[in-house]
Formats: structure tokens, sequence, C-alpha cells
């Protein structure tokens, strides 16, 4: 199998009594197992993009192929049933409980009903939805728990493609971050290969291990949040991603790429600790707040690994 998990080639899409194509002769390679966040202003071209890879809306031109196959070799309700898809506007069946959701793809395979209720389990602890939820409707859920039902229900059939459009956008600012967090983990987790769109810069470079801003139907760099941070392709990309914002180039990198390894002298008790995971830009944070000559860094099993200092943060910042 390749390690390309959706292929596009020389892909356009232009809708009828339109003046120009909304995706322009695309080109593009996801890699299987990655987090690809899609960026760009209203109209420009990616939501189209991103339904495109399950026939919602079909190529003018050139081919889309998953794992190598050719998408429209494939049956279109075949196709979709392989791939999980995710909306703002979650559209979870609301005379449906939250297990019945959920069961909605498993169902439609013929999957057997212990296989099936197993899934539903897995799938609401993984996206942190307590057992007693199952019996719910959706109405009786917040937005936030909707949007972690539509997540877990777009999951239900084991995809390894996941399509999200815009999932997090209409869902309060703390909500948001808590739901960001947990789904990078899931994904970290899995291993799906992941295609985000989003409006919002700073989830774009949080979420995605590579990003695509696109403008006017056509992708304008394609690259790391930190490369495309760090080297914008032209003008118009520097300008929507805040080229010169220090503090975004800071929450990029994490603890662990910068710390210097911790040797073995102690470490005062009121010396504050950071993971390893977490950003630099959270790093300095805590520096300031706690006015601490440095943070110690830990791993996920709480063992120290390394420090910090703000000059090590203000020698980061060279290009």
């Amino acid at each position: 199998m390749s390690n390309e998990a959706i292929i596009f080639k020389q892909v356009s899409k232009t809708f009828p009594k339109a003046g120009k194509p909304s995706v322009n002769e695309t080109s593009l390679n996801i890699p299987q197992g990655s987090f690809v966040t899609i960026l760009g202003a209203s109209g420009c071209g990616k939501t189209t993009l991103l339904k495109m890879v399950n026939r919602i809306i079909e190529p003018t031109a050139g081919t889309i192929s998953i794992f190598g196959k050719d998408i429209r070799s494939m049956p279109v309700t075949e196709l979709r049933q392989s791939i999980g898809y995710v909306i703002q506007q979650v559209g979870l069946f609301p005379h449906l409980t939250i297990e019945q959701n959920i069961a909605t793809v498993p169902d439609i395979l013929g999957w057997e009903r212990k296989k099936t209720a197993e899934r539903i389990d897995y799938l609401m602890d993984l996206v942190h939805l307590p057992e007693n939820y199952k019996k719910l409707y959706p109405r009786q859920l917040s937005g936030g728990q909707q949007q972690r039902v539509g997540i877990a229900r777009a999951m239900a059939g084991d995809p390894a493609i996941l399509l999200m459009d815009e999932p997090f956008g209409a869902i309060d600012a703390i909500t948001r971050t808590k739901l960001q967090d947990d789904f990078k983990q899931i994904q970290r987790e899995l291993g799906k290969t992941v295609l985000f769109v989003t409006h919002d810069v700073e989830e774009a470079m949080k979420l995605g291990d590579r990003m695509i801003v696109m403008n006017e139907g056509t992708i304008q760099q394609y690259d790391t949040p930190l490369a495309i941070m760090s080297n914008p392709s032209n003008s118009f990309v520097s300008r929507l991603i805040q080229a010169d914002d220090l503090f975004q180039q800071l929450h990029l990198i994490r603890a662990e790429e910068r710390m210097i390894a911790l040797t073995d002298e102690a470490v005062a008790d009121d010396i504050p600790r950071v993971k390893a995971s977490e950003s630099l830009k959270s790093v300095l944070q805590t520096l300031l707040q706690q006015n601490a000559p440095y943070v110690v860094v830990e791993n996920d099993k709480q063992e120290l690994i390394g420090r910090l200092t703000l000059q090590q943060l203000k020698l980061q910042n060279g290009r």
C-alpha cells in the first residue's frame, strides 16, 4: 500500500455559471497518518477541495485517489462509508439516541450487535463522553458534547481518512480549545489521516502537522506550520498568517525541541514544571507569571528530562 493516503492530480472544479474555477489544477499528496489543515478566507476553495474527496462535489477535471485507488472507480456509497465526515453543524439525527447516532455506519455495514456495542463504548470513552449519555438525545447535550458525538460517529466504521469541515467553528472558545486538544491526541493515538478545513489561523497551526494555504482556488503554500511561518511563499501567505508574529512562532515549537538536557543536579521544589509537548509560548507564560529563573521539562512519565530559561527563548527567535 502506498504511504500516500490521498493524491490529487491536476484537479479542478468549475461550478455552472461561475466565472473562474473554485479549485484550479491542483496537485497534492497527503501522506498516510498526517493531520493536514486547509486554511484560507471564505470562497478560496478549501471546502470544495475537501468535498471532492468523498464526491459530495464531483471534480470537473483531474483525478483523486485514496490509497492508490481512483475514487471514481468506487461506488459512491461505498466510498463515503469508508471515509469519516464531520461538519460544523454536527448533523446528528435528532430522533435517534447518542448510541444510535454513533451506530449509523456500523448498522449500514451489517456489523454484529455485540461488535457495534463494543465500538460505541470504545468511542464514547475516546471522545470523553460518560457512558450514561448513550440513551440521551442530541437536544439534551451541549454543542461541544454534540460535536464529540459527531466525531465518534465519523470514526465508528474505523475509516482511515477523516474529512472535517470547520467542525469547531460554532463552539465557544473554552470548549473549542479542549476539543482541539482532545482531538489532536486522538489523531496521534490512532494515526488517522485528517483533512481539516478552517479559516482560523491559530487553529490551523495548532492542529496541523502540515498546512495548506489557499487563495482563489489555488494552493499558495503546503508545508509544516513552522516552515510556512518562518518562510512564507508570498505576500498573501505572509499577511494571512501574520508571519511577523513572534508569539505565533513560539506557539509552534515544543519545549522538548529546544530544552537543554537536565543533568543530575537537584531541582528546587519551587521551580515550575512544564510538559515536553507544551509550546514555547506556554513556557514563556509560565516563566513570566511565576517569575522563575527557568522551568524544568518533564515527560509523560513525569520524569525530569530538561530545562528552559528565558535567555534560551530569546535565542530561538532567529530564522
